[in-house]
């Protein structure tokens, strides 16, 4: 549930989701790409919609991939704004000004799908108490190769803030460099009504871009906040290398939150586990099993090694012994599944085992009698 504390209905918000997607080179839009089973346009879309925020997408590239799955997934409360032409982000924001109705335009990019809650509570609330015209999210990325990353720069000289495009790094600049934008913003209305169109082409692209608004903000003397992140929090997905990082990331954290509720894992680095899972306590997941879709595992059910499972559902105590394929399937209570069955689309229950009738071996008396003997 949103935080009662804090006033979200004051703002709106605008989610850039139109970008070519050229290094990924897949030739779709990276932003229905998934990351643990959901697609990455999913993550904030939910996020921003479950704090009641209304919310416009920019879309561009692929713009039907986008729609199809918020489709899918019933969303029908967003609004869209097509940019027809590849103009850069601050030609995609200016296009929004029409639908701009509340105090306050939180801006960001709709490939982060780590951002949480915390961030834009953290965001809207130094904003609002600072009374800034501009307040963004700040990091420091650990890599210090920027060509592989497409962060602005935040270069500060004689208090006057500079914003650097990546196309644009030069040495020089490492040595004054505070951070890096990471691509979040919360500013007044007033003042982006006032100032969105002073941006400016880039020099190498073409483009306009956003980011210069912060570089505008100093030089008019605005006032001007900036709210430091976690860079694992706020990471961008602009190539597949940096897809498989985010995934690694956000996997680790939902077994870190499953361990927290009793959840045993034999092997958590090539553990596969899908974010709409659910794990009761007392289960046991042993090395290189592949959770997935809505799959429910029950109390004390025992997962094989490198067992496949996929929106199913595995009953307390159930045995799933290793290199079993499950899909679409209900496994009952106490049930007990042998390697390398496949089993799809079936609902299988435990069959009750009748006690074998078994003699002992111990003798103990003086004289053993046998009954088949008499």
């Amino acid at each position: 549930m949103p935080n009662p504390m804090i006033p979200y209905k004051r703002m709106q918000a605008i989610l850039l989701a139109g970008g070519k997607s050229s290094r990924f080179k897949t030739g779709k839009s990276k932003l229905v790409e998934k990351v643990c089973g959901k697609e990455m346009i999913l993550y904030p879309v939910e996020l921003i919609r479950k704090l009641e925020i209304p919310l416009t997408l920019v879309l561009g590239y692929y713009p039907e991939g986008v729609i199809d799955v918020l489709s899918d997934h019933s969303i029908n409360d967003v609004s869209f704004i097509q940019q027809t032409e590849p103009l850069g982000t601050g030609h995609a924001i200016a296009l929004t000004e029409k639908a701009w109705a509340h105090d306050h335009i939180l801006i960001m990019h709709a490939d982060m799908p780590l951002v949480d809650e915390s961030v834009l509570a953290k965001l809207y609330k130094k904003h609002i108490n600072t009374d800034a015209d501009i307040t963004f999210i700040t990091s420091h990325t650990p890599s210090p190769d920027f060509d592989s990353h497409p962060y602005y720069k935040i270069v500060i000289n004689d208090n006057k803030i500079n914003v650097i495009e990546p196309q644009d790094y030069q040495a020089t600049d490492t040595e004054n460099m505070c951070c890096i934008s990471a691509g979040i913003y919360l500013v007044k209305k007033t003042f982006l009504e006032q100032h969105i169109h002073k941006l400016s082409p880039s020099k190498i692209t073409g483009e306009y871009y956003f980011p210069e608004i912060i570089q505008i903000a100093s030089n008019s003397n605005a006032k001007i906040v900036s709210t430091p992140i976690n860079f694992d929090i706020i990471r961008g997905v602009s190539t597949l290398e940096e897809l498989w990082v985010v995934e690694h990331i956000k996997r680790s954290h939902l077994i870190k939150h499953w361990m927290h509720n009793g959840v045993r894992f034999a092997h958590t680095l090539n553990i596969m586990i899908d974010v709409d899972v659910v794990i009761e306590p007392g289960a046991y997941i042993s090395a290189g099993a592949h959770l997935l879709g809505k799959t429910i595992i029950k109390k004390d059910a025992n997962i094989g090694a490198f067992s496949f499972i996929k929106n199913s559902t595995i009953g307390e105590h159930a045995k799933i012994k290793s290199h079993t394929v499950i899909r679409n399937s209900t496994i009952g209570d106490h049930a007990v599944i042998q390697p390398f069955s496949h089993i799809h689309d079936q609902n299988i229950h435990a069959t009750p085992k009748t006690p074998e009738k078994r003699y002992s071996p111990l003798f103990t008396g003086a004289i053993r009698t046998d009954t088949h003997e008499l």
